[in-house]
């Protein structure tokens, strides 16, 4: 066995290059990304649409514009519901104060090796950490949404053009390949589409089960807001491994200010807990993961690099680029190890992977 050090270094630096390349042209790129994921489960609606004799255009317009209002209407009633939040931060200031003043009560009385701690003056610095600090959220929550709102219109923009000259992109990619692979290249775009798809769909459905069951759980422990707790918990699953430890904190975190006993707040997090362990091991895998054939490893990876390039952003998009990047490895000889190696096939043995085949 030979080790060609050109190659390597060769392969090397272009996956160091790519990597920098998506880190810089991250702007761009993110709702370039969101775009093409959406443009991919609206295609069924605008050809349905374009079969009833709209235009390409007005198809792709109607289809958005439905979508978006459907988005708007839910920000709507979370916006509601927030407000509804926002008038209890009172209440959940007067609790932290006696809470704090009970720890330290607690210490001074019980740790004699500890100086004595002045409750007030800690109580009276947070308060003034806070009074400072909330001008600068304010101004940074001010910018942030504005660059969100402009980036939502990029996206809109850039799905709507995917639409509408989907075709002749389509037709572009297919020509750049040899005569005799024009078949093969077409089968693999539908086939990347379908996989960006059924991720999308599966997704949408894993939000609908989550924010019923966690809404239901809240609202037996007579937690105020459950919906909204309950279906923010679910989209921030969206989020691999990580959005459910803070969709499911945030409830509880509200629970422990809102109610005296603490069994409540433990309930919850149990329950919680039992959801996310239903949801990662059957219904995710059944709903989501079917779909997308992507190993534990290559999904975890997938999910640190998304999250190092793109942010949370990445965290949400790598996971099904990553899907349709292990298709399009598929499709050449030279990169069917890559596709292997990100497949859910790893983890099978030869002779089950034999058996898989001649099935």
């Amino acid at each position: 066995m030979n080790i060609s050090f050109k190659k390597t270094f060769y392969i090397f630096a272009s996956a160091a290059a790519v990597l920098t390349l998506i880190y810089l042209g991250r702007p761009i790129l993110v709702s370039m990304a969101m775009s093409l994921l959406i443009s991919f489960i609206l295609y069924p609606i605008v050809t349905r649409l374009e079969s009833w004799r709209f235009s390409r255009a007005t198809a792709a317009i109607t289809t958005i514009l439905v979508i978006v209002l459907a988005i708007a209407s839910i920000f709507y009633a979370f916006g509601k519901q927030i407000s509804g939040v926002m008038e209890e931060l009172s209440n959940f200031e007067r609790k932290l104060t006696v809470l704090t003043k009970e720890v330290v009560d607690f210490m001074d009385d019980n740790l004699k090796a500890v100086p004595v701690i002045d409750g007030e003056e800690i109580i009276d610095k947070s308060q003034e950490w806070v009074e400072k600090s909330s001008k600068t959220w304010v101004s940074t929550t001010f910018s942030r949404t504005t660059a969100l709102l402009s980036g939502i219109m990029m996206v809109i923009v850039y799905t709507f053009l995917l639409l509408i000259y989907r075709s002749g992109l389509k037709r572009v990619v297919v020509k750049s390949a040899p005569s005799r692979y024009h078949e093969r290249v077409s089968n693999m775009l539908k086939e990347m589409q379908q996989v960006g798809k059924h991720y999308l769909v599966g997704m949408a459905i894993m939000i609908g089960i989550l924010g019923v069951a966690n809404s239901l759980v809240l609202l037996l422990f007579g937690i105020d807001h459950a919906f909204f707790f309950g279906f923010m918990a679910a989209f921030l699953a969206i989020i691999p491994y990580v959005g459910t430890t803070f969709g499911a904190a945030i409830p509880v975190l509200y629970a422990f200010m809102t109610n005296d006993s603490y069994l409540i707040p433990l309930g919850i997090m149990g329950c919680f807990w039992l959801i996310q362990v239903i949801e990662s091991n059957f219904l995710s895998p059944k709903i989501v993961g079917g779909n997308l054939n992507i190993n534990a490893l290559a999904a975890i990876i997938s999910l640190i690099i998304g999250g190092y390039l793109w942010g949370v952003a990445g965290m949400i998009l790598f996971l099904p680029l990553t899907a349709i990047f292990k298709v399009f490895c598929s499709y050449f000889d030279q990169l069917k190890p890559v596709s292997l190696l990100l497949s859910d096939e790893l983890y099978l043995s030869e002779s089950e992977l034999s058996n898989k085949t001649d099935k």
